[in-house]
């Protein structure tokens, strides 16, 4: 029959019910019709765990925590598999091996719409988030084509992602991609994969969620052959931060910082966030990179990778530490949103005294530091004019990479 061309083979989604893998799904966009696909043959809920389709953008935005930078893009697309692989961590906790067999699929598409404006892209990114495992997929639609097509083409996309994790074959694309001369059309693809100490962090989330007094975890990466980050109860100064990505001023303050106390500065990033998302390992990596830019340099100690994003969780895995802080981080440190909307500071400041916490507070260009005495005890403030400050943040430098991407 003509219409079975543009549906998964029967046989194809059997075997993806019988194999381990169980999933959640986040599409929006475009491509739901895999919800069909997966469930109409029945079994389905051997595969499939839960699925969300966050069509509207306060749908999405309510979804992922944060309203995104842009609601289709690869970046995206990550974001929504991590929240999904978050969610079937979460309903599949107590099974046996489940941690290694769940998985999070997210997808965002921009097809074609009605009356849309001329030169419209029409685009389709998927993602999957498993255990130690990230991977994205993108295609961008060259051709004319219906909007029933280009929808069964990313249905098709999704399909394939899930079937590569599951050892499953993948299947043709409808709609002849990358065929014809009309037709310039390519799939990209990023895998990035870690090693199960650090996959078990965002494991570990779904257990510490409930409230900080949870014991972190840590990964320690080595930069560079034969120069690892130090066991953690040598470190002595500790600059935490997502550094997606580190630039110059992050590196002046280790350099100063590692100056003034004559230790190396082990860099912490916490793939757990409060209010966001945790870090994929294709960003992971990305940030990586930027810190390995200096790896030969004498003040860099190390990384150590953590699932610890407050600084009471930080204190537990370094003791007898030094931070180093931006202004405007020290100005969040007692915020009681990242405490569950209460926040006792003479009890965190006990427990920092209690680990012999330190603080080396670097001033900002236009952020006022909070005065507290009790809090400026535990701080050593660095102001502007001993080191270079040119306002710059990564943010910033994140939207400038974009729109040089687009030219």
């Amino acid at each position: 029959m003509a219409a079975d061309k543009y549906s998964v083979p029967v046989e194809s989604i059997f075997q993806i019910h019988e194999s381990p893998c169980k999933i959640v799904l986040a599409i929006t966009g475009g491509g739901a019709e895999i919800l069909g696909e997966l469930l109409r043959h029945g079994s389905g809920s051997a595969t499939v765990l839960d699925a969300v389709v966050p069509y509207s953008m306060e749908a999405m935005d309510r979804f992922l925590g944060r309203k995104p930078e842009k609601y289709c893009s690869e970046k995206t697309a990550r974001l929504m598999a991590m929240v999904a692989y978050q969610r079937a961590l979460d309903l599949s906790k107590g099974e046996e091996s489940a941690a290694h067999d769940v998985v999070g699929i997210g997808a965002t598409c921009k097809l074609k719409a009605a009356n849309e404006r001329k030169g419209r892209k029409h685009v389709v990114h998927v993602a999957i988030q498993a255990a130690c495992k990230t991977g994205v997929i993108t295609l961008e639609l060259a051709a004319d084509r219906t909007r029933e097509k280009e929808e069964k083409i990313a249905a098709f996309l999704i399909f394939n992602v899930l079937a590569r994790h599951s050892g499953v074959p993948e299947v043709d694309l409808p709609g002849r991609i990358g065929t014809g001369d009309e037709r310039k059309e390519e799939i990209t693809e990023k895998y990035e994969s870690v090693s199960e100490p650090v996959g078990n962090l965002l494991k570990q989330k779904i257990c510490s969620q409930k409230g900080p007094d949870k014991t972190p975890d840590m990964a320690r990466i080595d930069l560079n052959e034969g120069k690892s980050s130090a066991e953690p109860d040598k470190v002595r100064l500790v600059f935490p931060g997502s550094f997606d990505p580190c630039h110059r001023n992050h590196v002046f303050m280790a350099k100063l910082a590692s100056e003034k106390h004559g230790e190396p500065v082990h860099f912490e990033i916490s793939l757990t966030n409060v209010d966001k998302p945790p870090i994929d390992f294709i960003s992971l990596n990305q940030r990586l990179d930027s810190l390995r830019k200096y790896r030969d340099e004498a003040f860099v100690g190390g990384v150590c990778l953590t699932n610890a994003p407050l600084f009471l969780q930080k204190a537990d895995l370094f003791p007898n530490s030094t931070f180093i802080i931006g202004a405007d981080t020290f100005n969040r440190l007692f915020d009681a949103k990242y405490y569950g909307g209460k926040v006792d500071i003479s009890a965190i400041l006990r427990h920092f005294r209690e680990k012999n916490i330190r603080f080396m507070v670097f001033q900002r260009k236009s952020v006022e530091m909070s005065v507290n005495p009790e809090v400026l005890k535990f701080c050593e403030i660095v102001p502007m004019d001993e080191y270079e400050d040119d306002g710059i943040s990564s943010t910033e430098i994140r939207r400038k990479q974009e729109e040089n991407k687009g030219n």
